[in-house]
């Protein structure tokens, strides 16, 4: 009997030696679960030293940059990386206050499928040109100027070279500008992925559509003084200039040290740090989420929506009346009727922990490649 406890002994420290050491096993609440890694994605172990060696020359061997001149003369920063031997090609868009610089590892991984990938950053953000006196300041006059830009760089930039699939991959805010985007140019793409999209804000303990009533009232009103004095957008109430926010008071990922990768990029080239949204913006996104999820049955590519299960930057409820309202059209539907819930992450799921990162990557993956099967 002590023989047989002794064995049964080794065998549990040898099975919990072996979850703490090989890749792809993770502690989920306690017990420890698999999580299939078969597209190979960077995991957060190998970080420390591939971002400065496969991740960084990725970047410098295949990264071209450019500009464009967008709506009102605004000039928006990109950049391709083109593979001779693409399979096809993916448009990044991504969200507010983000610059591409914060996605080299998703470029990284998104390349070793042997994809080109095209990004670039909004107006009033990263490396593209702003509207306000305070470079900081996430400002817009206008939510459709991020769809017409993002026209103008499919058409000049991505449309130079012919692609057998192009996709469209967006974030956050991204999501609303390729919702709209998908809505009213409808064959430009052949499919579309949604992360965490902004079908509608968080108010936190506020109804957000009340939230964003208010908001849209107090713009009307500043937005006449601006005109008629020159003032300058304000930030809306409680937020200001960039603020290099400590992990552990942050609600967008749980991955520290993907956290602390993108920030210190920030700080390699603080030009494109970003603040709070202004009044303006707050009323222009609530209105292009409403119209984003209404308009929605007009899309007639495939779309896969993934939504974050502990999102606290955009509701649940928004992407779900959008899958709704795609699918009432009769015309299409999201990808499994309903938003792809990642559970326990937060909003970041490009940033976030492996357990949440690789099953949120690889669902995109699989979508993607299910578009190839005639």
């Amino acid at each position: 009997m002590q023989i047989m406890r002794k064995a049964t002994f080794e065998a549990v420290v040898i099975i919990f030696c072996l979850c703490c050491s090989v890749p792809g096993i993770f502690r989920v609440a306690g017990v420890y679960a698999t999580v299939e890694n078969k597209y190979h994605l960077t995991m957060e172990g190998e970080l420390e030293t591939a971002f400065e060696g496969e991740i960084e020359g990725y970047w410098r061997t295949y990264g071209k940059e450019g500009v464009f001149v967008g709506a009102d003369g605004i000039e928006i920063q990109y950049m391709t990386f083109v593979r001779p031997d693409e399979r096809g090609a993916l448009v990044i868009v991504n969200g507010r206050t983000e610059s591409y610089i914060k996605y080299k590892e998703l470029i990284y991984d998104l390349g070793k499928q042997e994809f080109s990938l095209y990004t670039y950053d909004h107006r009033g953000q990263g490396f593209s040109g702003r509207m306000t006196e305070n470079p900081q300041k996430g400002h817009v006059w206008n939510f459709d100027d991020y769809v017409d830009d993002l026209k103008t760089f499919y058409d000049t930039v991505v449309n130079a070279k012919r692609h057998d699939k192009l996709f469209l991959l967006a974030h956050s805010m991204g999501g609303a500008v390729a919702s709209l985007y998908i809505e009213a140019y409808k064959d430009d793409f052949d499919a579309v992925i949604l992360s965490s999209p902004l079908h509608e804000p968080s108010a936190g303990i506020l109804s957000s559509r009340l939230t964003c009533a208010k908001v849209k009232a107090t713009s009307r009103a500043r937005d006449f003084f601006i005109w008629l004095f020159g003032w300058e957008p304000r930030y809306v109430v409680s937020t200001g200039d960039y603020t290099d926010l400590p992990f552990d008071r942050n609600r967008l990922t749980h991955s520290e040290v993907r956290y602390n990768l993108f920030r210190k990029e920030y700080e390699r080239h603080p030009r494109v740090k970003t603040g709070g949204p202004t009044t303006h913006w707050v009323s222009s996104a609530c209105e292009a989420a409403r119209q984003a999820r209404q308009n929605a049955a007009q899309i007639t590519i495939p779309v896969l929506v993934l939504q974050a299960g502990e999102d606290t930057a955009v509701t649940p409820k928004g992407q779900v009346e959008f899958c709704k309202n795609l699918k009432a059209g009769g015309k299409n539907y999201c990808e499994g009727e309903a938003p792809v819930i990642i559970r326990g992450a937060y909003h970041e799921l490009f940033m976030e922990k492996d357990e949440y990162r690789i099953p949120a990557l690889t669902k995109i993956l699989d979508f993607i490649n299910a578009q190839y099967i005639e």
